[in-house]
């Protein structure tokens, strides 16, 4: 009782700290973001420095921040891929060995303590906003809280990269905005006032960056940026008297140029990714079709083998022995039991039966496909097996050729001759359509079979219902092709 009392709250902190990552995910980027732009873009005025409502935002988030520095003083961490610490001094030890610093310094509000103070010291201020930017260090916690908090609403493993890369691009782009600005922002807050050889792209008249509002400086950072990103050189439209803002552009055009190429390489992964098995299926159907060639095989035989890789495949090629064999037995047994369940509720023979032996009957289970007029099994051979119908429609057929019935989804034949001593089939099976059944093996039927005596007898009723009934078809075809005969033969004698 105490352990599964201890699983509970287990279970219950686990959801809480996936709640809070989430929440601390919306933080830091924010924070991020924000911290930023009051550097870069929000420049003092004339009346010297005071408080900007971007301040009191950083302030909010910069309690939070304080909060998760609590948490992470107080939550397990992974030491690999199956251990998890929850020892409090290692934890610590950890932490502190860690991001604590980082965590600490950029959520200190050393630059709102100064505005608040009226304090006009520009280079302090400057290292008050510098501090709050090494929050962008975090960058790769947040990527992969990202990937966890995505698994609450997706597992694709294409979504999660493709969300993930756009993050990189917003904050690639972003941040690119802002080093366009660095060089200036940051001899403003050295010497107090605004250089005038920076930022000419602006206006080659009036060079002063506190003279156009954030969102112009902004977009024109953004057009600079994203023409970067796309390859296209804004040189003629754009305007740079000095070395240091050309150095700073070929600096952004050297990292998109390679982003880009990072971009391209993911892009044709996700494209790999998700289309690989269909180009494999593909190159599968083109080494038949050279087989079929080099073996000349007549035209029907070629349009049935594409018609059973079309159905077997679904346009779809995977190794399925080579994934399945690497599987614990456990795996094995529960892809097993989810891929037949359909056929197990449509199955009367095991209606009711302890779930270990279903169980065991799926796990000897192998599936087979058959295409239209193919021939499963005929009437007098020795019976190996018996089948399973799992889609499809087979018909089958008395010793003497008569039509007994047809057999469909969830139905099952051959288990006659397992019971019989002489182990004869007692019945033709053609399929009418492609069908796909699951053939049980002898030995394991009479494995199976000996340990269950309800299953025994609901197999030998069947047995029997079912010799019965193609004994009367072979009678009533009989006595139907007899009194053809007779008939044919008294025509012959009147002519």
């Amino acid at each position: 009782m105490c352990s599964v009392v201890v699983y509970y709250h287990i279970l219950k902190s686990a959801k809480i700290y996936l709640y809070w990552n989430s929440i601390m995910i919306v933080v830091n980027i924010a924070h991020m973001i924000c911290s930023s732009l009051r550097l870069c873009f929000i420049l003092e005025s004339a009346a010297g420095p005071k408080l900007h409502s971007m301040d009191y935002a950083l302030l909010g988030m910069n309690l939070i921040c304080f909060i998760d520095i609590y948490v992470r003083f107080n939550t397990g961490y992974r030491c690999d891929e199956t251990h998890i610490v929850v020892n409090r001094r290692r934890i610590i030890w950890h932490y502190l060995r860690g991001w604590f610093t980082i965590d600490l310094i950029s959520c200190l509000p050393v630059a709102y303590i100064l505005l608040n103070t009226r304090l006009h010291s520009y280079r302090y201020l400057l290292m008050g906003h510098l501090m709050s930017i090494l929050r962008v260090l975090r960058l790769a916690t947040v990527v992969r809280n990202l990937k966890t908090f995505m698994l609450i609403f997706t597992d694709s493993y294409i979504w999660l990269r493709i969300i993930r890369h756009i993050v990189l691009l917003g904050f690639s782009v972003h941040y690119s905005n802002c080093i366009i600005y660095m060089l200036p922002v940051l001899t403003y807050y050295w010497n107090g006032e605004i250089c005038d050889k920076y930022a000419l792209f602006l206006t080659s008249i009036n060079p002063d960056l506190t003279a156009f509002p954030c969102t112009v400086r902004y977009n024109k950072a953004l057009f600079i940026t994203v023409s970067a990103l796309v390859g296209v050189d804004p040189s003629s439209m754009v305007k740079f008297k000095s070395m240091e803002e050309f150095i700073v552009y070929a600096l952004i055009v050297f990292y998109h140029a390679m982003f880009m190429v990072y971009t391209v390489v993911f892009l044709l992964k996700i494209y790999m990714t998700a289309y690989s098995s269909m180009m494999r299926f593909h190159d599968l159907m083109s080494q038949m079709e050279a087989y079929m060639q080099h073996k000349q095989l007549p035209a029907q035989l070629k349009k049935r083998l594409r018609q059973f890789y079309r159905y077997r495949y679904q346009e779809q090629y995977y190794k399925e022995d080579d994934t399945l064999e690497c599987l614990s037995d456990q795996l094995r047994h529960e892809i097993t039991l989810h891929t037949c369940h359909k056929l197990v509720d449509r199955l009367p023979l095991l209606k009711g039966l302890p779930a270990g032996v279903v169980g065991a009957v799926l796990g000897c289970l192998r599936p087979e496909v058959y295409l239209p007029n193919d021939l499963v099994m005929r009437a007098g051979d020795t019976g190996h097996c018996m089948y399973f119908v799992a889609n499809g429609t087979v018909a089958v057929y008395s010793l003497k050729g008569a039509e007994i019935c047809h057999l469909e989804d969830g139905d099952h034949f051959g288990e006659v001759a397992l019971l019989m001593r002489d182990s004869k089939r007692v019945a033709t099976v053609v399929s009418v359509e492609i069908t796909q059944v699951y053939r049980l093996d002898a030995a394991d039927f009479r494995l199976i079979v000996k340990s269950n005596d309800v299953l025994y007898d609901r197999l030998q009723v069947l047995a029997s219902q079912r010799m019965h009934e193609t004994v009367l078809m072979d009678d009533e075809y009989r006595r139907r092709r007899d009194g053809t005969d007779d008939l044919d033969a008294s025509a012959l004698r009147l002519n």
